[in-house]
Formats: C-alpha cells, structure tokens, sequence
C-alpha cells in the first residue's frame, strides 16, 4: 500500500525533560501542545493526545501513522511514548516510525542560524553528571554515532569547527567549550524536541515509506535501578 504523498500524522515525545504531541494533516503541522515537566508525563500524555485531536476535530483513526522519540532520556520516559505510539499504531492499524532526540532537535535549528563549516552540537542532559552528545553537519547528515560525557571532556570528542549549540544541556557544556577556545554559538530555539519538527523529519525523509522494523529506545547508558535494602541479586 502506497503510503500518503500529504499524510495526516501524530507525533509523541516524552523522552526529555517535556511532554509534547503534535498533529499533521495534509503534509503540514496543524497542531502543538507542548509542557515542560521532569516527570508526569504518563499522566499528562494522554490527555495532551485528547487536546490536539479536539483541537483538529480529528481522531486517531483519522491518523496515517505515528511518530515517537525514540530517546536518549530518562528510561521511564522514553517508555512511556513508545507504548503509548505502538499501542496507537497496533489498535489503528497503521505504521508506526521513531527518531532520536538528537535528530529532532538538530531538526529545529532555524536555516537562518546555520553557517558554513559550523558543527551543530545537540547536548541534552543526563539527569547525572554526563550529557548526551551528537553532532550534525548544517544539512543535518551526522558526523558519527552519539555519546556520552562529562562536560569537560566532550570538547577532545567533538570535530574541529565553531559550535551551534542546542539542547537543554547547553549550560552545562558552555564554560568548558568556551575555556578551550571553542567558537560559540547558542541556538535560540525550544531546547526541548518538539512533536512538529518528529514530524517533519519523518515526512521529510520518507521514513514510512522504509521499513524500520520495530522501533526501540534508544539508551547510551543503563537504567537508573538500585536494589532494595537487604536485597541481594538473585544468582
């Protein structure tokens, strides 16, 4: 079945430090909702849906496909839009499809930031001591795979170049990059991903018409997970 030259779509992210939803319809964003939050997005998220699809006067029937962040954030986050977009996409019947946070936020850097030789630096923060690292070229082909590193040692780790910074890791990582010379410069931007630009980039790279496979989460270290007082592992 050929897929929709102008879909209708719904986009989920949960995975960072907001819950956003957003809808496409006829091949343009027609709908947002976004909140910052640390936690609560198994609560919010739902609803969020609720109010976009009231907002379009559409259902999720109505929907083409499905898009979610795949990650990297908090483990239970990430989770969180996973199930709820393979639950959308089994119940409705359609095809479902994933992207980094790293894509969606270099994604959202307006053309008009972007100059010549400039390496775009996607930092996004760990919840720990490290941030989450990838870099994009100004056509937002990637230079390598994403990473993970304490602020003072990503600058030996990062291609030679002037930085657009985007993220909300970016504080973090300023001070160190600029303490080794590095050329700045901050994005102006929503440093949380937003659902739009997931969905963009799916359309715009013709994602539903390949086949992922199954999407997964994308983690760059283990769950936060501690056994209970007096517990030993099981051998």
């Amino acid at each position: 079945m050929t897929f929709p030259e102008k879909p209708t779509l719904l986009g989920l992210d949960t995975a960072g430090s907001s819950c956003s939803v957003a809808v496409m319809k006829g091949g343009e964003v027609i709908a947002t909702c976004q909140e910052e939050m640390r936690r609560g997005q198994s609560e919010r998220l739902l609803p969020m849906v609720q109010e976009v699809l009231d907002e379009t006067g559409l259902a999720l029937l109505d929907m083409d496909g499905f898009a979610v962040t795949t990650g990297p954030g908090g483990f239970t986050g990430v989770r969180i839009g996973l199930a709820a977009a393979q639950g959308f996409s089994l119940a409705c019947g359609k095809p479902l499809v994933g992207v980094s946070n790293f894509d969606v936020l270099a994604r959202s850097v307006p053309e008009s930031e972007k100059q010549q030789g400039q390496v775009i630096t996607v930092l996004i923060d760990a919840k720990r001591a490290d941030l989450f690292v990838q870099c994009f070229r100004p056509n937002l082909k990637s230079y390598s795979e994403a990473f993970a590193a304490s602020p003072d040692k990503i600058d030996s780790l990062l291609p030679d170049g002037n930085l657009l910074l985007v993220g909300d890791g970016v504080d973090q990582a300023v001070d160190c990059l600029q303490l080794n010379g590095r050329g700045i410069q901050v994005s102006a931007c929503n440093p949380r991903a937003e659902a739009q630009y997931l969905l963009l980039l799916a359309l715009e790279n013709k994602l539903f018409e390949s086949d992922q496979g199954r999407v997964s989460p994308l983690y760059l270290r283990a769950p936060d997970v501690s056994l209970p007082k007096n517990k030993s592992p099981v051998s």
